[in-house]
């Protein structure tokens, strides 16, 4: 949002479930799996709608009955209030998870890859596409991979994703630590890259309907990943901070790779280096330090 009020060319608001004061664009509190009647008041005069609401990996993981319907529930209410008030286009923002079972060692991942989701998270997301191409005036889905860089607000609760978590605990601790030992494969992608590629989606004439792959193409393991985040916080303080994770196990496996061809063909590709996204988040918690050291404390 933040990046689209920059620009200059777009009028936003926000739906939230809860007051976000770190927002400056104008909000609307509504539940959007619920107050149908609300949410078609909030999209009225509205263009595009950017669907990014859902139940996160970790509330899944917790609570899958709960991410199953409320993530379901959420895309149906969105599509139908789209269609209701005359919104032109829905994008909404999905995950590579979805492939599921596709994405295994030695593997492309396209767009015409089928869809094998294998935990209630990703099956949810993937239902959510369903029900808005079956609800929705006109959808673009964009599945994305793992979107890494600066939240907006300490007080922002994403902090469980590694990406984020490496960084705090550079800042806040002076180490880091893997509950795994590393070698997993991941695409991941700047923020700044996702937030461009989006905003291209509002306009019809630039991006046709239909399914997109967003990530950088450029796989790197969750130690790889480590390594930037200790290559930031030591060039911000000239201390490198230690990384402890169990020991890798002997014979490493070939990287899965996501490719986003369909966006390719339309001249948008990911930009930014992922190590100016890690940078750009050790600085942010540098920044923020007191404030995340707060949320740690019991």
């Amino acid at each position: 949002m933040e990046h689209l009020t920059r620009e200059g060319r777009h009028q936003v608001r926000a739906l939230i479930r809860r007051p976000a004061p770190w927002l400056s664009v104008p909000t609307v509190e509504v539940n959007i799996a619920e107050d149908s009647e609300r949410l078609r008041d909030a999209f009225a005069g509205t263009n595009t709608v950017v669907h990014l609401a859902g139940t996160n990996e970790a509330v899944a993981k917790a609570d899958p009955d709960r991410a199953l319907a409320d993530t379901a529930a959420a895309a149906r209410q969105v599509g139908e209030a789209s269609t209701a008030v005359g919104v032109r286009r829905v994008v909404y923002v999905s995950t590579v998870h979805v492939y599921g079972a596709a994405l295994v060692a030695g593997a492309t991942v396209s767009e015409g890859t089928v869809a094998q989701p294998t935990s209630p998270y990703a099956v949810a997301r993937l239902a959510a596409e369903h029900l808005l191409a079956a609800t929705a005036p006109e959808t673009v889905v964009v599945r994305l991979t793992n979107g890494v860089g600066a939240p907006i607000a300490p007080e922002i609760d994403r902090w469980s994703l590694v990406a984020n978590d490496l960084c705090r605990q550079a800042v806040t601790t002076g180490e880091l630590r893997l509950r795994t030992d590393g070698s997993q494969w991941r695409d991941f992608v700047a923020l700044d890259d996702v937030c461009r590629v989006l905003a291209a989606t509002f306009d019809p004439s630039r991006v046709p309907t239909g399914t997109y792959n967003l990530g950088s193409g450029l796989p790197l393991t969750v130690r790889d990943l480590a390594a930037l985040v200790q290559d930031a916080a030591e060039a911000a303080t000239g201390k490198r901070p230690p990384l402890h994770a169990p020991q890798a196990k002997d014979g490493a496996t070939a990287p899965y790779l996501v490719v986003s061809d369909r966006f390719a063909a339309l001249g948008l590709r990911a930009e930014v280096p992922v190590r100016a996204a890690m940078d750009e988040t050790v600085r942010f918690c540098f920044d923020h330090r007191k404030a995340l050291e707060r949320r740690e404390t019991p």
